[in-house]
């Protein structure tokens, strides 16, 4: 997933993505060694075949080995809501980047602003001399909160930054070593967030005795909810499991400086909560003192529809999360908002060289302008309404399980059959190398037996449509 960068899904991967990779097509030989030496000649502009063997070349194997690739192209250009390959095909973007360019590919506006920064301040370190443009974003922030318990800001450079951020705020404003996370989430790929996440145990192996200060319960995920269990009963259950086997068995409540949680679950699947769960995880956090922290780094902006997708359960975080489209994806740029609790008083040791990046700054202050000046939480909203109607329709074929969604995050459940629900992550492969080869790009990991369908929010409707039936198409191809 990329939790970082821009979605490198469609290339190189591991700068933020969950697993690198793509489809293979074409005469391009995987596999090919690296020159004698270790240092491939600098070569000039060639065709997608030769760009390829450069990419092998240069990046590392898990990049491009066939078994957990993704990318089939290498991409020149990008516009609105296409990306132009070596060859000059244009692909529609359902990725948006991994929900980084909410606002599209290259935003002119944003990048103008982008620019004249750079042209003013280069870059500055925010602690040591702090600017015009980290001031105005943190008071824009502010004017966008979800909650107005959340008055402080703190800039960091990443999603996995922020998330660690969150973590490290409430564990030393709170004087308490524990973090309850649940399973399934995801909040980054640096050690910290791996051991604080647990989306799969691929990426926890040989960390596994990294465990940390994190405890995990399970996230009432309804799709795969225990038979006779109805969602909410699901969702009773976790807090009784909380209550009774992690304070009865593992840690006392006051051990637990607060509770991480992804109001949806992007990266597991689209796994949108029972709303009364939310409310009762919130309530169990007041009960104990436990700082609520909401991770939006992939949620938020529009995502789901709303401004922040904890809007959507009407419970109010103390720290909050916040990365990948907060720039309009033109600058790497993350937030943490916080209370004045836990940010206003403790003296936390957090921080990173490039966080507060002047440009970075403006191009989020003119990102969050747009977001409520064309009201685009809304055409979210309107746009994902009618996408998620369009979608149910196709959990009439035999291997699609559900299709579930909130604005335009959404995800379509691969299953070998409907009574087990046994996943179907070969199929999840198949249909996304036929979605790319015939122009759409849809979010699929290596693994995974979901197709996402996250496009810039601001994409016309007519190519979401172009994509969506691309992607049935696929679908019934099988």
């Amino acid at each position: 997933m990329s939790r970082d960068g821009p979605g490198e899904r469609l290339g190189p991967a591991s700068m933020g993505c969950r697993h690198p990779g793509g489809i293979y097509k074409g005469t391009l030989r995987l596999g090919s060694p690296m020159p004698a030496h270790g240092t491939p000649a600098r070569r000039g502009k060639g065709d997608g075949t030769d760009y390829w063997a450069r990419y092998q070349e240069l990046f590392p194997r898990y990049f491009w080995s066939e078994e957990t690739r993704l990318a089939s192209i290498i991409v020149t250009g990008a516009k609105g809501s296409t990306v132009r390959d070596t060859s000059g095909k244009t692909y529609i973007d359902l990725t948006s980047q991994w929900a980084t360019n909410n606002l599209g590919n290259v935003p002119p506006e944003v990048l103008e602003v982008t620019v004249e920064a750079l042209r003013r301040y280069g870059f500055l370190t925010y602690f040591m001399t702090p600017h015009l443009p980290m001031i105005e974003l943190a008071e824009r922030l502010i004017e966008n909160r979800p909650s107005p318990n959340l008055s402080r800001v703190f800039l960091e450079l990443s999603g996995t930054g922020a998330a660690e951020g969150a973590v490290k705020h409430a564990v030393e404003a709170s004087h308490r070593p524990l973090i309850l996370s649940f399973l399934g989430q995801y909040h980054g790929l640096s050690i910290g967030t791996n051991l604080i996440g647990s989306l799969s145990s691929h990426e926890r192996r040989y960390w596994e005795a990294w465990g940390g200060g994190a405890l995990h319960a399970p996230y009432p995920f309804p799709y795969r909810r225990p038979p006779g269990m109805s969602e909410q009963e699901y969702g009773d259950w976790v807090l009784e499991y909380i209550e009774e086997q992690i304070l009865g068995r593992q840690a006392e409540p006051d051990r637990i400086a607060g509770v991480i949680f992804e109001p949806v679950a992007c990266e597991a699947g689209i796994w949108i909560p029972p709303a009364k769960f939310v409310r009762g995880l919130a309530k169990l956090c007041e009960t104990h003192d436990w700082f609520f922290i909401d991770d939006e780094v992939e949620t938020g902006l529009g995502r789901t529809g709303k401004m922040w997708a904890i809007e959507h359960f009407g419970v109010a975080p103390d720290l909050m999360a916040i990365g990948k489209g907060i720039s309009g994806g033109v600058m790497p740029i993350a937030a943490v908002m916080g209370t004045e609790e836990v940010m206003g008083e403790a003296m936390v040791a957090a921080g990173t060289t490039f966080a507060g990046h002047p440009a970075a700054c403006a191009a989020a202050s003119k990102t969050l302008e747009i977001l409520r000046r064309d009201k685009i939480p809304e055409r979210s909203a309107r746009l994902g309404a009618a996408a998620l109607r369009h979608m149910k329709e196709w959990e009439r074929l035999p291997n699609v399980g559900e299709v579930r969604g909130l604005g335009l995050c959404l995800g379509i459940e691969l299953v070998k059959d409907k009574r087990s629900r046994k996943a179907h992550a070969e199929l999840g492969r198949r249909v996304f190398r036929d979605c790319v080869q015939n122009g759409t790009i849809p979010l699929w990991n290596y693994g995974d037996n979901v197709i996402r369908i996250e496009p810039p929010l601001t994409i016309e409707q007519e190519t979401l449509d172009a994509g969506l039936d691309t992607v049935e198409s696929a679908l019934r191809r099988g």
